[in-house]
């Protein structure tokens, strides 16, 4: 009796250690992600498509045979999830599988990006995180933590930061010599996006020169996102040297209709931003442009890393 509960207590034993090496290698032999290529799909007027394709290698236990897998996907724009999705029973087989997933973003989550880009330095980390669980029999495996990262940045002020002199003409002369302009973004929020910018003006002429206002218009591919007046009345003495502020302010309620013709220009845009002055001089009232704080600039973002891939047009872009 003693032997016989012996050789049974052996036999569990074995059992035991067996089944546990075998979850053991299991459990080692997760699917695991080698590469993940995003690219733009079908924009339309409400949503962005962002197709992918996850390379995954699955394991030996699910190599025979049929097995399927739930795949999450999210894509984070500064933290801000931006993209999810989550597909069930995905078909896996053989050594590699390529699991392909389709997932939108809502056109109306573009202004909380920007004010994001804008407050944080013009910068943007973009996080792309898939998760394959595939699932053979009663066995169930995850694959192990997978992220991909991509930063990216723009410097849109930039031409307004130039201590290079200028002259403005009117009335068939001189009437400001500018000596130096600046720039930089307000505190963004979600309804708008402040340009401050600044210009250090000499008023060479022998009498006072009087701006009544001065207005701006902000574009972004032809598409107006802001327009109003950057200043009231002021007056530049004869002779006399003083920096002239004008506020100019993005409308963030505009971007959604911007980004549907940035995806489609490979995620390139030009940034038109205009100001204009109405003068008097010598009783004559004029508006004059202000072309050294008015200037346009291309700058490309690149989110998904696939900016010379065009994206599929399905709905007719909307007039600004």
């Amino acid at each position: 009796m003693g032997r016989r509960r012996t050789g049974g207590a052996i036999l569990v034993a074995a059992v035991l250690i067996v089944s546990t090496a075998a979850y053991g290698v299991i459990a080692a032999d997760r699917p695991r992600i080698e590469s993940v290529e995003n690219e733009w799909g079908t924009v339309t007027d409400e949503r962005t498509e962002i197709e992918t394709r996850i390379a995954v290698d699955n394991p030996l236990v699910l190599r025979v045979g049929d097995a399927a897998a739930d795949v999450s996907y999210t894509v984070s724009a500064n933290d801000i999830v931006i993209a999810s999705e989550r597909e069930n029973s995905v078909r896996l087989a053989g050594d590699e599988s390529t699991v392909a997933v389709s997932t939108w973003l809502d056109n109306d989550e573009i202004p909380a990006w920007w004010v994001s880009h804008v407050n944080g330095n013009e910068t943007t980390t973009v996080r792309v995180e898939p998760d394959v669980v595939a699932t053979r029999g009663v066995v169930e495996l995850s694959s192990e933590e997978w992220t991909q990262e991509r930063t990216v940045q723009t410097n849109l002020l930039e031409p307004l930061r130039t201590n290079q002199s200028q002259r403005v003409q009117a009335y068939e002369r001189t009437v400001f010599v500018v000596e130096e302009t600046d720039a930089q973004w307000g505190n963004a929020t979600s309804n708008r996006t402040p340009i401050d910018a600044s210009a250090t003006v000499t008023n060479p002429t022998g009498i006072p020169v009087p701006i009544t206002e001065i207005g701006y218009t902000v574009r972004l591919n032809g598409i107006v996102v802001g327009e109003g007046v950057a200043a009231d009345r002021t007056v530049i003495e004869s002779g006399s040297t003083r920096t002239i502020d004008a506020s100019a302010a993005i409308d963030n309620a505009q971007l959604d209709d911007w980004w549907v013709t940035h995806v489609r220009n490979d995620e390139t845009s030009n940034l038109t931003v205009e100001f204009d002055a109405t003068l008097e001089y010598a009783g004559l009232r004029r508006e004059v442009p202000l072309e050294f704080l008015s200037y346009e600039r291309e700058f490309q973002t690149d989110l998904l890393g696939t900016a010379n891939a065009s994206a599929n047009e399905s709905a007719p872009e909307r007039d600004g």
